[in-house]
C-alpha cells in the first residue's frame, strides 16, 4: 500500500501536508483543496451518519481520514481537526483501515492535540517539526504499513 500524502485540516485549511508520492498532474492549490475536503465531508455526515464515513474511495485512489475537536488560542470551544491519508486504491482495503489506518490516523491526532491544543493554529509554519512525526509514521519506503504500525505501537 503506497501512502501518497498525509496532513491535517483545521478550518477549512492545510495546518500540515506531507508528499511522499505525487498522486496529481499539475499544481493543485492547497487551500481549495482543504476547503473542497472538509466540504465534502461535511456535507457526507450531514447527510447521513457522523460516524459512518471513514473514506471516500475513487477509481486509483482512497482518502481516509478521522476527525477530533482541538480548542485553539483563539476559540471558545473546541473546534474540528481533520487527519487524513491519501493512499493508492487496494483491494480489500476494509482489513486495513480498521487495523492499521484508522489507529495511524487516531495516533497523529492525539500527538498533535497534545502539542498544540490552545495555541494559535493560524500559524501554520510553527508545525514544521510535525511533518518528522508523520516521517516517522509514513515516510520510510523500506518498511510496510504492519512494521510501521508495529514501531508506533
Amino acid at each position: 500500500m503506497v501512502v501518497r500524502e498525509a496532513g491535517l485540516l483545521f478550518r477549512g485549511y492545510t495546518l500540515i501536508k506531507k508528499s511522499y508520492h505525487k498522486s496529481t498532474k499539475g499544481k493543485i492549490d492547497t487551500d481549495l483543496r482543504s476547503g473542497l475536503l472538509t466540504a465534502i465531508l461535511n456535507f457526507a455526515q450531514t447527510t447521513f451518519s457522523k460516524d459512518v464515513i471513514e473514506y471516500f474511495e475513487g477509481k486509483k485512489f482512497l482518502i481516509a481520514f478521522t476527525e477530533d475537536k482541538i480548542i485553539a488560542e483563539d476559540s471558545f470551544e473546541p473546534e474540528l481537526l481533520v487527519s487524513y491519508v491519501i493512499l493508492d486504491k487496494e483491494k480489500k482495503i476494509e482489513k486495513y483501515m480498521r487495523k492499521i489506518i484508522q489507529p495511524l490516523l487516531k495516533k497523529i491526532t492525539q500527538e498533535f492535540k497534545s502539542l498544540n491544543s490552545g495555541k494559535n493554529l493560524s500559524e501554520v509554519s510553527q508545525f514544521k517539526n510535525f511533518k518528522l512525526y508523520l516521517d516517522e509514521i509514513f515516510g520510510s519506503d523500506t518498511n510496510t504499513i504492519d512494521e510501521k504500525f508495529k514501531k508506533i505501537f
